[in-house]
């Protein structure tokens, strides 16, 4: 009798055993959940601006395209202006928000033959899918559709890059005097991303 296995004690140690070897598959019941942090590698102003966005897919493009820069390619670098450039008109870019931001220089040159250049120095906006330039005739635009009104706004083409230096050309019959600024449009998302006021 004396001799007699305790089943209990040894069902309880079977049990332990069986329960150190087989951890590993059901620990995650036990586990908390992992606190996910949106938009993970923007500064907490950014986030809160994504946040604010009123579409889900809008903002997670936003956050998406912002984690990179597009440098000017080479082949579209500007060239060395002309000797007989004159500058004119200047400018500098702002932007909007912590997500939206534009900085740099805004020179407009006019040439001998009455043509003009448009150029950005020491440029740099927050990238964003299909990113267009237009001069508009409001002096703040602040969404899409204030950048036309009484002047028709005009669209100057693609940006060529989202940093550093690019050129324009600009046509001479294009009356330069009823534009008021120049906007850099998002035409993906439909946001402004930056803007220069002409003075």
């Amino acid at each position: 009798m004396r001799y007699r296995p305790r089943w209990g004690l040894l069902t309880f140690g079977a049990l332990i055993v069986i329960g150190l070897f087989t951890f590993p598959l059901w620990r995650s019941l036990f586990a908390r959940p992992a606190e996910t942090v949106p938009f993970p590698l923007a500064s907490p102003e950014q986030r809160a601006v994504f946040q604010r966005m009123p579409n889900p897919g809008m903002a997670a493009t936003a956050y998406a395209f912002s984690l990179t820069a597009l440098p000017i390619p080479t082949e579209l670098a500007p060239p060395p202006l002309p000797p007989d450039a004159q500058p004119f008109l200047t400018a500098q870019f702002s932007g909007f928000d912590a997500v939206r931001r534009a900085t740099g220089n805004v020179t407009f040159y006019r040439l001998i033959d009455d043509s003009v250049l448009m150029r950005f120095d020491d440029f740099a906006v927050t990238n964003a899918p299909n990113l267009v330039i237009y001069l508009s005739g409001n002096e703040a635009p602040l969404t899409r559709e204030e950048i036309g009104g009484i002047v028709p706004e005009f669209l100057v083409g693609d940006l060529k890059g989202t940093t550093g230096s690019q050129q324009y050309a600009i046509p001479k019959e294009l009356p330069l005097a009823r534009y008021r600024s120049i906007v850099i449009v998002s035409e993906g998302l439909q946001s402004l991303y930056g803007t220069a006021r002409l003075r």
